[in-house]
């Protein structure tokens, strides 16, 4: 058994993923299909097949033995430390030699890299985010092919995600979803005006920089035009259409998702929950239970906004990230006149004339 195949067993044993005779199983299984050329599957598919890993355990076994080496050099671009992973690859922070600045580094993992379909989405990111220049978008600045290794460079920003600052803390402040709903709505409208659906809106896509700005990031489902027949997204966040894989998904579909996405953010917690498979299937038939019924402290109009960018009907819903941005826009001024009108007008200040 290959090295590689062996380290994954090893860890996955240590973190009690597997037992001893499961392991054993797997390399025997995986030595039996050996083709040919001497290339065998990779272990954590078996156990996926088997039914021992679940795919997101397998993915992750397989990013943590794919982990590159500090101070390594990739394309000019020298890694400093991890700092995300996902189903298609490693985030590293890294610095760019020639021009001694910070940068993030995105690595497909390499036994995707052998996958066209893998790099064919992994390219097609780097594509989606270069045909993009607006602050509320993580920006891209370089891609590239180094020994075999694929990678796609991004502006770093400092900062949390938003599913990061769910997790931390529960439900956000109304006003703060409202800043950053706004901002996220900017981006949408810069990326539906360069042609782009974002296809998966959702927390962990939208990172809150040090400094408060909003910027949507990970574009690796982006496309240039509308596409049926697949249910592409995160079943928690998907539109109605998006789950049903059978009408076509534009920007309309991307609202949605932003509207399960505040509906998160404002009461902590998705607006159904459950198993991938059923959840898809409350996003087409239920409507979620009102935010108001959850916290009465949610404001009408917030409520209302949100509702809108769920309607089951892409119709029903806000037509364009404009409209949205315009409502936002107009509860934004309400909110600022209500506070003004608590607080009262301001103090008379008798004026003496001089003498």
């Amino acid at each position: 058994m290959g090295s590689t195949a062996k380290r994954i067993l090893e860890r996955a044993i240590a973190q009690k993923l597997l037992t001893d005779e499961q392991a054993l199983e797997l390399a025997r299984l995986r030595h039996a299909r050996k083709g040919r050329d001497g290339v065998a599957p990779a272990v954590e598919e078996l156990a996926v097949e088997k039914g021992y890993l679940t795919r997101e355990a397998a993915d992750q076994l397989r990013q943590e033995q794919e982990g590159f080496d500090l101070d390594r050099e990739i394309g000019g671009y020298r890694i400093i430390e991890k700092i995300g992973a996902g189903t298609m690859g490693t985030v590293y922070k890294a610095k760019q030699v020639s021009l001694d600045r910070v940068v993030a580094i995105k690595v497909l993992s390499p036994h995707l890299s052998r996958k066209s379909d893998y790099v064919e989405q992994f390219l097609r990111e780097a594509r989606a985010v270069a045909r993009l220049n607006h602050p509320n978008v993580i920006s891209g600045i370089d891609v590239g092919e180094h020994d075999g290794v694929r990678y796609f460079v991004m502006e770093y920003a400092q900062g949390l995600t938003v599913g990061e600052v769910l997790k931390r803390g529960g439900a956000m402040d109304e006003s703060r979803v409202a800043k950053v709903a706004l901002q996220i709505a900017r981006a949408l409208e810069h990326a539906h005006e360069a042609g782009l659906v974002h296809r998966d809106v959702k927390p962990d896509n939208i990172l809150i920089t040090k400094n408060g700005t909003a910027k949507l990031c990970d574009l690796g489902l982006a496309k240039d035009r509308p596409e049926g027949g697949r249910a592409l997204g995160t079943p928690h966040y998907i539109s109605p259409e998006q789950a049903e894989g059978i009408r076509e998904a534009d920007i309309r579909s991307d609202l949605y998702s932003f509207g399960a996405t505040l509906y998160h953010m404002l009461v902590g917690k998705t607006p159904f929950e459950g198993k991938a498979k059923a959840v898809m299937v409350l996003h087409v038939s239920q409507d979620p239970k009102r935010l108001r019924d959850i916290d009465p402290d949610i404001s009408e109009a917030m409520q209302g906004i949100v509702e809108k960018l769920m309607r089951k009907l892409p119709e029903e819903r806000y037509q364009s990230p404009r409209e949205l941005i315009g409502a936002l826009e107009a509860y934004e001024a309400a909110q600022r006149q209500k506070a003004a009108a608590k607080s009262g007008p301001p103090p008379l200040v008798r004026r003496h004339r001089p003498r």
